[in-house]
Order: C-alpha cells, then structure tokens, then sequence
C-alpha cells in the first residue's frame, strides 16, 4: 500500500486539474470493491463492480497499467484507478458529431457492462458477507466494521473539506482544518489495523476454513447467478466480457 501511495504521488501535477482533458474512452469497474485515489495517493472513494467512468489518460502505478479517470457520478468527480480493478474501452468517447446510431449503441453497450458487473458485485457480496459472519467468531471479527469505518472516510472529509471553504473565521478553518488532520491520522490508522486483521483472518483460516457450500446451494445464490447467466450472452456480444 504504502509503495502504491508513494508511486501516486509522483504523478504528475498536471493530472486532476480543474478542466480535465478530453476522454480517450470510458471503463467499468469489474472488481467487486476497489480504491479510487486521488493525485496525492489518498483515497478519495470505493468504487463497486458495475461503476462507470472517462478515461483521459493511461498511466502506470508500480508499473502496472491504471487510469485517470472520471466516475460517471453527480460532479464527475476525477481519480485515478488501478487498471486491474477495471475493463478499459478506448476510442469509445462522446457522442459521435451527427451519428446517433453510434451514440445509442455505445450508450446499450455501457448499460449492460454496467448491468453484468453489478450483478457479479451483488452475488460476491453475498458470499463476503457469509465470509464476513464466519469471521465474526475470531479474532478478526472486528475487520468488517474498520472496512466500513474506512470506507466513510473520504465522504467525510469532504464535508470538512467543505465547512473549511465556507468558514467566515480563521477559528472555524482551523477548526475544519484539524478535524481533516485527525481524520487523514483516523484513516492511516484504519489502514495498517485492516492490514493487520487481514493477515490475522487469513492465519485463523488455515484452521477454521470457510465452508462456501450453503451459500451456493441457497436460493439466493441461484437467483443472483441465474440473472447472471441471463445477462451473459448480451454482455459477450457487446464485447463487455471476453
């Protein structure tokens, strides 16, 4: 993590500007959950399988592909995500000037890619949370609620972040601006206590391993993966799936 986080910072400064440049494609994210970082190899918010986003410029973190990116949110806010959590589609940008046809057949293409990893996001899930439950007898039990814990964080800090602007006294940005320290200190904490748990989960597996079986074999699962294998040959046909 921390190599990663170095590696972000020598970005270069021209990346997250205010005006990004134009997009050279759009992506979706495959992974169920990943990071999104900002240029100072924070993290700025997770991401969930199904998301999508511009792509403005491919780069590399640690030597492995990632991309400058804007989620396809309110604001569009911008970040940087690892090439291994995403499925890249360069050339595909805005609107083709006067071929709608194109534009709705990228616009059908970017809904099932959507449509397909959402759908994978939701059964992984319910098997993390199986996972999750069988933990919650160890001594990791407490590694769900740092996640969430964490996840919070970047969200959080942007209502500091926030406040701090429209502060109207030196007292209230200093106010803002120490609560946003804490919580940068609250948050590398979180992160090398997850890091921790992990490695103590993984230890307690070896002889307490998860059984995956009643997940699979209950109605939910089937439900989730029937949708999936409806949504299958839409999504090879696209050409959002090999």
């Amino acid at each position: 993590m921390r190599a990663m986080l170095s590696l972000l910072l020598c970005l270069p400064l021209t990346l997250l500007a205010a005006d990004p440049p134009t997009p050279i494609g759009w992506g979706v994210v495959t992974a169920p959950a990943a990071t999104a970082y900002g240029r100072d190899g924070k993290m700025v918010a997770l991401v969930t399988g199904g998301e999508l986003f511009d792509v403005f410029k491919e780069i590399k973190a640690n030597g492995k592909p990632a991309y400058y990116a804007a989620l396809m949110r309110p604001k569009k806010p911008q970040c940087i995500l690892l090439g291994e959590d995403c499925r890249f589609f360069p050339g595909e940008t805005a609107t083709p000037k006067g071929d709608l046809d194109a534009f709705v057949r990228q616009v059908a293409k970017q809904a099932t890619a959507r449509d397909y990893y959402s759908a994978v996001t939701l059964r992984a899930k319910l098997l993390e949370r199986a996972r999750e439950r069988h933990l919650a007898t160890s001594p990791a039990k407490d590694l769900a609620t740092r996640r969430a814990e964490l996840a919070k964080v970047p969200e959080l800090d942007r209502k500091y972040e926030a406040a701090q602007q429209a502060a109207r006294t030196n007292g209230e940005r200093l106010k803002y601006q120490d609560l946003r320290k804490e919580l940068r200190y609250r948050a590398t904490g979180l992160q090398e206590e997850i890091k921790r748990l992990e490695t103590t989960a993984a230890e307690w597996e070896k002889t307490h391993p998860f059984d995956e079986t009643g997940v699979r074999n209950g109605a939910v699962w089937k439900r989730l993966s029937a949708n999936i294998d409806k949504l299958t040959p839409k999504a090879k046909e696209a050409g959002v799936i090999p």
